[in-house]
């Protein structure tokens, strides 16, 4: 509101120009983007709770549950400070705004790496949950706090990937799209702008596919690094179920991330024919 750079790049006027397209495509971006927030707001909350929870149950052990929780809390975080990098890349160092190609899918491509964004939503209320969990096993059994502690970042880490999957997609949108040489430049609306535009923001809508295999990965790290602090001697066991049941969660998130690849490098929609219309639904 008062510092925006995007409006000091804009040329004035009153006409709607190919800039202010980009540029009013890329602060919309930069807010979708931001609604991964949401996820590490939930999960550091339910972190917190659980260490408040855990120094009430062990007060002996308050500091070493305070301590994992904070780094739990930590690593839950990591979904906001994605989105926060790709936001200020949109509104501080925008590569679209010298790209060369069609307006109508650079903007689309800027909003594009917004959505895909969202999918942080779902590593960061997985990554609070594993947190909170851990913190609470390490208050029950604080002499397996090493184990315990491992379990649960390597849960954390699994529960990551598809927030890591949405950035790549974010990125390859704003520095290497290869959608945005493939039409005519200018501001012309024609019909393989708009199925290549389309195609842009159905690569980043698929990524939100991601929230869900966050979410559920984080459920496993907890329940993991809980099995660990109740049955120590069964550890090793316990990690390796975690992460066999972790990798097949991650499923659905592979599979969005192919076919929002398919839509950047090989979407078949731009050689088929048929109505435009019909076409570009067929991308988001």
């Amino acid at each position: 509101m008062f510092g925006n750079p995007l409006a000091a790049i804009s040329a004035g006027g009153v006409a709607v120009n190919n800039l202010a397209m980009i540029l009013g495509a890329s602060a919309v971006a930069a807010g979708l983007a931001m609604i991964a927030g949401i996820g590490p707001g939930v999960g550091q909350g339910y972190a917190a709770g659980k260490g408040a929870e855990a120094v009430g149950i062990n007060p002996e052990a308050g500091r070493v549950s305070t301590m994992v929780m904070l780094l739990g809390a930590a690593v839950a975080e990591t979904s906001g400070i994605l989105a926060l990098v790709v936001a200020l890349i949109l509104l501080f160092g925008n590569p679209l705004v010298d790209d060369v190609g069609s307006v109508v899918v650079i903007a689309a491509s800027a909003i594009g790496a917004g959505f895909s964004m969202i999918a942080g939503v779902g590593p960061g209320i997985g990554q609070g949950y594993a947190a909170g969990k851990g913190t609470e096993a390490v208050a029950k059994h604080p002499d397996r706090q090493s184990s315990i502690v491992r379990t649960m970042f390597l849960g954390q880490a699994v529960a990551q990937t598809t927030g890591i999957y949405a950035l790549i997609v974010s990125l390859v949108l704003m520095f290497g799209n290869p959608l945005t040489a493939l039409a005519d430049g200018g501001g012309e609306i024609n019909n393989l702008a708009v199925i290549l535009g389309c195609s842009a923001i159905g690569a980043g809508l698929a990524m939100i596919a991601g929230i869900g295999p966050g979410v559920g990965q984080g459920y496993a790290a907890g329940k993991g690094a809980e099995a660990v602090g109740i049955n120590p001697k069964a550890g090793r066991v316990s990690t390796m179920v975690m992460l066999l049941g972790a990798a097949v969660a991650e499923t659905s998130g592979i599979l969005a991330l192919v076919v929002a690849l398919i839509l950047l490098f090989g979407n078949p929609l731009v050689v088929q024919s048929g109505s435009v219309v019909v076409i570009a639904m067929a991308a988001v």
